[in-house]
C-alpha cells in the first residue's frame, strides 16, 4: 500500500508538472500568435499569410510519412525506461536519430524539387531552402523531446517549446518589420529551433543516460521492432490524426490561399482552446505507457474517469465561451478590417471545441496501449464523412464548410461512439 500511495503520488507530481508547463509553452504560443498574426497580415498581405499557413501545413503533414515511427519509439522509450533498460534507452534514442533525419531530409529534398518543378509565386528559392532546413532540424530536436517526455521530464521537453516559441516570435517581428518577408520568417524558424536545441543538455540535468553510437544493427532491429503490428497501428493513427488537422490544405485546395487565411482566422482561437483541453489528456501519454507496461489498469482507469470529467467540463465551458465572445476576441484581436464578420461561423467552432475536446481521451488511451484497430475504425470513418461533407458543402458555406462538417458527424453520432471506444479499451 505505501508503495501504491507513493507510484500515485509521484505520477500526479509529473501530470501536474507536465500540464502546467504545456499550458505555460501554449501560452507562449498564444501570446506569439496574438501578436504576430497582425503583423503577419501588416506587412505580408493576406494572399502571402495564406501562403505560408499552407506551407506550414505542409510541413506538420510532412511528418504522416513518420507516424508509424514516431508513436512506436515514444512507446519502446517509455517502456525502456519504466524498466530501467538504460542501454536500450539510449540506443534506442541513437538508432530513432537516424530515422527522424533521414527522413526529413528525404521529406525535405522532396519539397524544394516540387518547388522547382512547379514555383510558386508568393514565395522566393531561399525560403523554401529555409523551410526544408526548418523541417531537418525538427524532425532531430523531437527524437530529444520524446526522450525526455519517457523519462518522466515532460515539463523540461515543454519549457524547450516554450524557448522556441520565444525565440522566434521576439526575431521574426524584427524580420518583418525589416522587410525579410517570407524569406526571414523562415531564417527565424530554423534559428529558433537551432537555439533551443542548445539547452538540450541542461533539460536532462545530466540524467540522460549515457550516450551510445547508434550502428546499423541497432537502427535495424529498432525499425524491426515499428514494422510490425504495432508499428502499422501508429503509422494508421498518426497519418489519420494529421489528416484530421489539415482543414486549411482543403480550404486552400478548394478556395485558394485567401480563403485558407478566412479560415485560419475564424478558426485559430478555437484550434488553441481544443489544443489546452488536448493537453489534459497528451499530458497522460508516458504515465499510461509505464502503467501499461507493468500491467496496472485499475490506476489507468482511475486516470480515465478524473481527466475525463475534467475535460467535459472544460470543453463545454470553453466552447460556450467561444461561441458568445469569438466575434468581440477576433475584433479586438485583428481589428475590424481583418476579423471574420460571420456569426454561424463562431457558434459552429464553440460547438467544434466541444466535440474534440472529449474525443481526444478515449484516443490517447488507444495510442498509450497500443489498441488501434477499433479506434483507428472509427477515426477513418470520421475523416472520410468530414472530408466528403467539407468537399460537399463548400459551395454552400465556403471556408466554413470544415466547420459544418465536423459538427454534423459529431452530432450524428461519433462522439457518442468515441465513448463508446473508450470503455471498451478500459474493459481490456
Amino acid at each position: 500500500m505505501e508503495f501504491l500511495r507513493k507510484l500515485r503520488a509521484r505520477l500526479l507530481a509529473e501530470y501536474l508538472s507536465g500540464l502546467l508547463t504545456s499550458y505555460l509553452a501554449m501560452g507562449a504560443n498564444i501570446v506569439a500568435q496574438i501578436i504576430l498574426v497582425p503583423i503577419y497580415l501588416a506587412t505580408l498581405g493576406t494572399v502571402a499569410f495564406g501562403t505560408l499557413t499552407l506551407v506550414l501545413s505542409a510541413i506538420n503533414y510532412a511528418s504522416v510519412g513518420i507516424g508509424w515511427l514516431s508513436g512506436g519509439l515514444q512507446r519502446l522509450l517509455g517502456q525502456a525506461y519504466g524498466m530501467k533498460d538504460h542501454a536500450g534507452f539510449a540506443k534506442n534514442i541513437g538508432a530513432g536519430k537516424i530515422l527522424f533525419v533521414g527522413y526529413g531530409v528525404a521529406a525535405a529534398g522532396a519539397g524544394v524539387a516540387l518547388f522547382f518543378m512547379v514555383p510558386h509565386a508568393s514565395l522566393r528559392p531561399a525560403a523554401v531552402v529555409l523551410a526544408a532546413l526548418f523541417l531537418i532540424a525538427n524532425y532531430e530536436l523531437a527524437v530529444e523531446r520524446q526522450g525526455l517526455v519517457a523519462a518522466g521530464r515532460q515539463a523540461a521537453s515543454n519549457l524547450l517549446q516554450a524557448v522556441q516559441v520565444s525565440f522566434y516570435a521576439i526575431s521574426v517581428t524584427a524580420a518583418l518589420y525589416s522587410g525579410l518577408g517570407l524569406v526571414g520568417v523562415f531564417a527565424c524558424q530554423l534559428g529558433s529551433m537551432l537555439g533551443a536545441r542548445c539547452f538540450v543538455p541542461l533539460a536532462w540535468q545530466g540524467a540522460r543516460p549515457a550516450e551510445t553510437h547508434a550502428t546499423f544493427d541497432a537502427v535495424r532491429r529498432l525499425v524491426r521492432r515499428l514494422a510490425s503490428r504495432m508499428g502499422a497501428g501508429y503509422f494508421v493513427i498518426g497519418m489519420l490524426v494529421l489528416s484530421s488537422q489539415s482543414d486549411v490544405l482543403v480550404v486552400g485546395w478548394l478556395g485558394g490561399a485567401e480563403a485558407a487565411a478566412r479560415f485560419v482566422l475564424i478558426w485559430k482561437i478555437a484550434d488553441v482552446g481544443v489544443q489546452m483541453l488536448w493537453r489534459m489528456s497528451e499530458s497522460l501519454i508516458p504515465i499510461l505507457v509505464r502503467l501499461d507496461a507493468v500491467g496496472d489498469r485499475k490506476i489507468i482507469r482511475q486516470r480515465y474517469r478524473r481527466v475525463g470529467g475534467l475535460l467535459l467540463v472544460s470543453a463545454v465551458a470553453g466552447g460556450i465561451a467561444y461561441a458568445t465572445l469569438g466575434p468581440w476576441i477576433t475584433r479586438l484581436w485583428l481589428g475590424p478590417a481583418h476579423a471574420p464578420q460571420d456569426p454561424l461561423g463562431f457558434v459552429l467552432a464553440g460547438a467544434g471545441i466541444v466535440w474534440l475536446g472529449i474525443a481526444k481521451l478515449p484516443a490517447i488511451v488507444a495510442y498509450s496501449t497500443a489498441r488501434f484497430r477499433l479506434w483507428n475504425a472509427l477515426y477513418f470513418l470520421e475523416i472520410t464523412a468530414r472530408f466528403g461533407l467539407t468537399v460537399a458543402l463548400y459551395p454552400r458555406f465556403g471556408y466554413l464548410a470544415p466547420i459544418v462538417a465536423l459538427n454534423i458527424v459529431h452530432i450524428c453520432g461519433m462522439a457518442i461512439a468515441y465513448q463508446l471506444v473508450g470503455r471498451k479499451l478500459l474493459a481490456g
